[in-house]
């Protein structure tokens, strides 16, 4: 089955959910004693909210509503599921809690952009060895982006593709006032994977990103013009829709990246090291 959550519909558009033949999931609500059998053998039954988050999952599923889809409010929920408007509060909560809906203070509740995926779905932030993290995780985009980058040049739109040179634009303006550009940078490399239309590499993207958080000790102005550099000629790739060209331009660019960063490591460890001996002649003395 596709996914239904694919986003056919423009980022930002709303569209007003209906719920019609609700009396089918009804079935699954009250007709139905749910329970989830755990890895230690104790069986947890699931209480009303977490049922009715259940199926307010199913209804946006089946009915292949997407993101940024608007879900009616609260009282027409529980008329419609024949429950209390607390237990659809309740629903709704478990559903924000798992990245499935957001909801918007004044303005309702709507699909949201992350599909039910975790913040840190790999587990990377339990990760001790951030300079390791840091290295394997451009081991692994050097492995995805460039293909992605390649798709992009093909399945781009051209909407999609404008807003690319604008983020070349913005980060290029960051750079010259020497505003930290870290956010525009992600921007940019999750457009590209949003280009492509590979769902997986959407879902992986959290995690991916975490290599530029984690390398923003790296703040050279070299750093800095490389990166605007590297940008637009991926941009320019992806524009004139040349996929082996840009594939190589996101080749280039993740392993200078990765240069830089190890360059920075192995400076890093050498100052340690001099630090530390330089403590320990102080403690002889």
């Amino acid at each position: 089955m596709v996914n239904p959550f694919f986003p056919l519909c423009g980022y930002g558009i709303v569209t007003i959910i209906r719920l019609p033949g609700a009396d089918s999931y009804l079935k699954k609500l009250k007709g139905t004693f749910s329970f989830t059998y755990s890895t230690m053998g104790k069986i947890h039954f699931k209480s009303l909210p977490e049922r009715t988050a259940d199926v307010i999952s199913d209804m946006l599923y089946q009915k292949n509503y997407r993101i940024g889809a608007k879900l009616p409010n609260e009282i027409e929920l529980a008329a419609m599921l024949e429950v209390s408007r607390n237990t659809v509060r309740q629903a709704i909560k478990i559903l924000a809690d798992r990245n499935i809906l957001e909801v918007q203070r004044g303005a309702g509740t709507f699909v949201s952009s992350k599909l039910g995926m975790s913040d840190d779905p790999l587990g990377l932030s339990m990760v001790c060895d951030k300079n390791k993290l840091v290295r394997d995780l451009l081991d692994v985009r050097l492995l995805i982006e460039p293909r992605m980058a390649s798709l992009a040049a093909e399945n781009g739109t051209a909407d999609e593709i404008r807003r690319l040179r604008e983020n070349c634009e913005r980060l290029e303006e960051a750079c010259s006032r020497g505003e930290n550009y870290y956010e525009i940078d992600m921007e940019f490399h999750t457009a590209i994977a949003g280009c492509s239309r590979n769902l997986v590499v959407h879902s992986l993207f959290p995690a991916i990103c975490q290599t530029i958080i984690l390398q923003e000790n790296v703040t050279l102005d070299r750093l800095k013009e490389q990166t605007v550099r590297a940008h637009k000629r991926i941009y320019e790739a992806v524009a004139g829709r040349k996929g082996s060209e840009a594939y190589d331009a996101m080749t280039a660019h993740l392993i200078q990246n990765k240069e830089r960063i190890l360059r920075q490591q192995e400076l890093e460890q050498e100052t340690n090291q001099t630090n530390l001996s330089e403590k320990c002649r102080k403690r002889q003395k």
